[in-house]
């Protein structure tokens, strides 16, 4: 027949060993997920930031370069200034572009 053992006195070295080790590891695990979301934190917003100079170049860029005219209309509008009785008028398209 086989032997059981019963623990008869819970406050034991053993579990108080036990007990001790449950309670490192929890704390180890909750650190370990603390530091992996402060990881994936500065990483987005590694990722957003670098997101937001790219954008404020691009708009940069394309304020100092300006609009592209030759998309728009291969050929260009010319406007003629004539000296009216009111002052200078100039004739062209009254289409907005």
């Amino acid at each position: 027949m086989g032997q059981t053992q019963t623990f008869r006195f819970p406050h034991t070295a053993g579990n108080w060993l036990r007990a001790f080790i449950a309670a490192v590891l929890a704390v180890a695990f909750f650190g370990l997920v603390l530091m992996f979301a402060a990881i994936f934190a500065a990483a987005a917003l590694v990722v957003i930031g670098a997101a937001m100079v790219a954008g404020g170049a691009w708009w940069l860029w394309r304020k100092v370069r300006g609009r592209d005219n030759a998309k728009e209309s291969d050929d260009p509008t010319i406007l003629v200034a004539r000296r009216g009785p009111s002052g200078w008028t100039v004739d062209g398209n009254d289409e907005p572009r």
